[in-house]
């Protein structure tokens, strides 16, 4: 049986609102997942998951599980782009460019410098199930597919939803106080009026999911191949991706293609699996191939946005909240991100620590993050234009004219490998989409919760790669391997989940007693730890100090979801009326739990709203 009330209703049982429901029971927050299909995914899209979200599933511990059955790096370190697979014609088989990619490689000493995790590789058919394995574990019961939501309706109490049972009809009325509307935006949207803005219909897609034996073409280390020949164009090459299950070499057991589909066939996204399985054989160029078509999704390419991230106690996460291009893979992970930075702030507010008022930072924080992203992830896909050009193709129109700009590309001469070093540098600008580590993990709230503190933001990489740490308020806490009683333990480990954090150094003392006084006469969890050369928690290689940009005698006040709310340099004369003015600043919390806790000696007036 549904609950007939509860604290949050989940809509939409994807990676995002599988998240969710993960996340706010972790937080201690009730909950109610519905989603109206039978099960999860069924196609292994979204398959690669940034250091930034990895770092989310390491605090709530899904990453190792996450890492065990998914792609091991040594078989994900490589894109490279081909003609063909098969072929015996001079211009088959040919690598015109490979890149590093995902953090490997070249790339791979960087990364790990920067996060406690590496990126991921796991698709959605089988990142779902384990998240609602996850999910289930953490709220029986509660988890429920084959429900659909009919009716939604705001009042002064909250939210009132009518959810249908799929295989029998009943209609369930539940009251939530909140709504996350986790959708992909076909429902909840629709249903309160709330448009998507920005531009539709710019590709169409068919993904081919299918299951055959290339490993004759291809090699263990290459995770996505794309196809870049004289006998097709940008409108009909495609990417090929390794998809697993149990192998993630070259002996893959199935894989998926994504087919880009020309303006001028306009059928062509309905493939029945006859006609897919021609089309796949003509791309790779493997004509007598076996294979089997498990799967075809047709999909469109947009760039949209919500009108408003938030419509009274309903929330939008997600695709229901915004739509890019996969170029750059920053959708999914801006889903779970949205989860994160929206599920510590409703328990804060359940909990009765936080004042309301706290839940319209989630769009203030999120919606630039998100149009920066489509934008970014746009010329990403535009970007991939760019590709022929580094060829010399933009004038050959015809199959014939194509081989003949390849035969120069690749014959040896002088002036072939002029073609192929302006080749490089074009194909070169993928890491734009391919690595963009600044992107995933370099994003900062520059309006939000958090106290400015007049310092400048870092130049950012304009490419979106190099990323600067910084402690600098809005900006993600960064990471250290620190030491604390012999183990070793990143600055994300520290702090309980939903605790904020001081950080401090050796002369921190007066914060970490300011701290714990606050903490205990205002119910806010706040954690604290002093960082030193020798102390409870050690900075062996004082990489720490060098990047915390406070003094011994400072601090940093990080919020649950490690990003720094703000930051003190130096000393102050009186730690404890510094955290409480700054937390008063960023929560507001009720008048009612300001009296409560005066009349038990506690913040006081200080805590007014």
């Amino acid at each position: 049986m549904l609950p007939d009330e509860v604290s949050v209703l989940i809509v939409g049982g994807g990676g995002s609102g599988l998240s969710s429901s993960i996340l706010l029971s972790d937080l201690g927050v009730d909950s109610l997942l519905i989603e109206r299909r039978p099960g999860t995914s069924h196609m292994p899209k979204a398959g690669a998951h940034n250091q930034r979200t990895m770092e989310i599933f390491r605090r709530h511990g899904i990453a190792d599980q996450i890492q065990a059955i998914g792609m091991p790096a040594e078989t994900r370190i490589r894109s490279t782009w081909v003609t063909s697979l098969g072929g015996s014609d001079e211009l088959d088989r040919r690598e015109l460019f490979s890149l590093d990619v995902n953090g490997e490689g070249v790339f791979r000493e960087i990364f790990e410098k920067d996060s406690p995790e590496l990126s991921a590789g796991l698709g959605q058919y089988l990142l779902e199930p384990l998240l609602r394995s996850n999910a289930e574990d953490r709220n029986p019961g509660k988890v429920c597919f084959g429900f659909e939501l009919t009716r939604l309706f705001q009042n002064d109490g909250g939210v009132v939803a009518e959810v249908r049972e799929v295989a029998n009809g009943h209609v369930h009325k539940i009251r939530a106080r909140y709504v996350i509307a986790a959708d992909g935006g076909r429902t909840v949207g629709p249903m309160l009026g709330v448009s998507m803005v920005g531009q539709t219909g710019l590709a169409t897609m068919t993904s081919l999911y299918f299951g055959a034996d290339l490993s004759e073409y291809v090699t263990d280390d290459v995770v996505v191949h794309w196809f870049v020949g004289p006998r097709f164009g940008s409108w009909t090459g495609g990417a090929l991706v390794k998809a697993g299950p149990k192998n993630w070499d070259r002996h893959s057991e199935t894989w998926t293609i994504h087919l880009m589909i020309p303006p001028d066939e306009p059928d062509a996204q309905n493939l029945t699996k006859e006609r897919a399985l021609t089309r796949l054989r003509a791309l790779l160029n493997l004509p007598e191939l076996d294979a089997e078509i498990l799967g075809v999704s047709p999909w469109h390419i947009e760039s949209v946005h919500i009108e408003k991230s938030h419509v009274g106690n309903v929330f939008f996460i997600g695709d229901a909240a915004h739509r890019q291009p996969p170029t750059s893979g920053l959708g999914l992970q801006s889903a779970i991100q949205d989860a994160d930075n929206l599920a510590w702030k409703l328990a804060a507010v359940i909990k009765g620590w936080a004042n309301e008022s706290i839940l319209h930072t989630y769009e203030t924080e999120r919606r630039p993050v998100i149009q920066d992203n489509i934008e970014y992830a746009l010329f990403a896909f535009q970007n991939q234009f760019a590709f022929e050009a580094g060829i010399g193709l933009i004038h050959a129109k015809t199959p014939e004219q194509r081989k003949a700009v390849f035969l120069k590309y690749l014959e040896d001469s002088p002036m072939g490998r002029t073609r192929r070093a302006v080749g490089a540098e074009v194909f070169g600008t993928g890491r734009m989409e391919l690595d963009p580590h600044d992107r995933e993990i370099g994003f900062h709230y520059e309006e939000g919760l958090t106290i400015p503190d007049g310092s400048p933001a870092p130049l950012r990489d304009p490419m979106g790669i190099a990323y600067t740490p910084t402690t600098r308020p809005g900006h993600r806490l960064p990471h250290v391997w620190l030491n604390k009683r012999g183990n070793r333990l990143s600055t994300h480990d520290l702090g309980g989940i939903g605790n904020f954090i001081i950080l401090t150094g050796s002369r921190g003392k007066n914060w970490c007693e300011a701290a714990t006084r606050l903490s205990g006469q205002s119910g806010i969890p706040i954690e604290s730890y002093r960082i030193t050369a020798g102390g409870d928690v050690g900075d062996p290689t004082r990489s720490w100090a060098k990047l915390s940009e406070i003094s011994a005698d400072g601090a940093l006040l990080v919020r649950p979801d490690r990003y720094i709310a703000c930051r003190f340099p130096t000393a102050t004369s009186d730690p404890y009326e510094t955290l409480e003015r700054a937390l008063t600043s960023l929560l507001k919390p009720s008048a009612a739990q300001t009296n409560v806790h005066s009349t038990n000696g506690g913040l006081g007036v200080g805590l007014m709203a």
